[in-house]
């Protein structure tokens, strides 16, 4: 995921953070970045934002299934707090986080970038046909774990939301044919911001149709079931990983809604209609967490 064109500068040093044990989330999160490039001021709210991070996005989603998160952050030129994050799949999964100029801890905090890829390591590796899920996955709860941590008010988290799906919908007009295969070819297309919101719209019609059906489990909660029961068991990039995920969250749920749901989406040529209403409901669905 690129935000904008940055220069690197070169990585040095491996520390290591532990989360609180009392934490019910206690992960180790090992953290590469050079200590030379950044002031011991720098380095301690990089340590706090990156802990402040997996706890704010196990808060929403539950503790991940692996018991270690490596972050690689690269120190960039750039002008703004995280131009850019990607997941890194690997024997353990980690995120990579490019830093450009900040002072203080709130800056960091009000970035989206980091809670989008820990959301990533959720969910296996899908096939690049399927990336639209991926990514919308992670687009839906990078939101979503801003709400509920009241880094955005409820004005402004439909309002981002609104404009999301507008610059959805307006790349849908540019980008044409089927999700699938726009998603197969999203970079050389440059067609993130259709695949990205098609698949948040996803989840949002997902949310409303467990709340309809009288589920009592959300889209959050039922990811959280699905680190302890499946993840460490899932394929990993296969051309079937993405319906075997749905079809286990299906299970889960005790409803058949997400591989209907993704059966449809998946062959789509036309960007989904989300009304107010439905985003008014996750606002319920999602409350703050105290």
């Amino acid at each position: 995921m690129t935000k904008q064109g940055i220069l690197l500068h070169s990585l040095a040093v491996l520390v290591c953070i532990l989360i609180s044990p009392q934490s019910a989330f206690s992960r180790e999160v090992i953290v590469d970045f050079d200590s030379q490039l950044l002031s011991s001021k720098q380095q301690a709210v990089l340590s706090q934002w990156l802990n402040y991070g997996l706890h704010a996005v196990a808060n929403t989603l539950g503790p991940i299934s692996q018991k270690s998160v490596p972050i690689k952050v690269t120190v960039t030129s750039a002008s703004e707090p995280v131009p850019w994050g990607q997941v890194v799949r690997g024997k353990i999964d980690g995120i990579e986080m490019r830093i450009g100029q900040f002072n203080h801890l709130e800056e960091l905090k009000s970035d989206w970038t980091l809670y989008h890829e820990l959301s990533h390591l959720y969910h296996p590796l899908f096939a690049y046909r399927d990336f639209w899920l991926a990514e919308g996955l992670a687009t839906y709860f990078q939101n979503i774990v801003m709400l509920q941590n009241a880094i955005y008010s409820q004005e402004e988290f439909v309002a981002r939301m609104r404009a999301g799906l507008e610059r959805g919908k307006a790349a849908t007009r540019t980008h044409i044919g089927r999700l699938d295969k726009v998603s197969l070819n999203m970079w050389r297309l440059r067609a993130y911001q259709r695949v990205y919101w098609t698949g948040a719209a996803f989840f949002i019609e997902a949310d409303a149709l467990l709340k309809k059906s009288g589920s009592r489990y959300n889209v959050a909660q039922l990811l959280a079931q699905y680190q302890t029961c499946c993840r460490a068991k899932e394929s990993e990039g296969a051309s079937y990983s993405a319906r075997e995920f749905v079809t286990r969250l299906d299970s889960l749920s005790g409803k058949k809604i997400f591989l209907p749901l993704y059966e449809r989406y998946r062959t789509t040529k036309h960007f989904p209609e989300i009304d107010d209403e439905q985003l008014a409901l996750l606002i319920n669905v999602y409350p703050q967490i105290g």
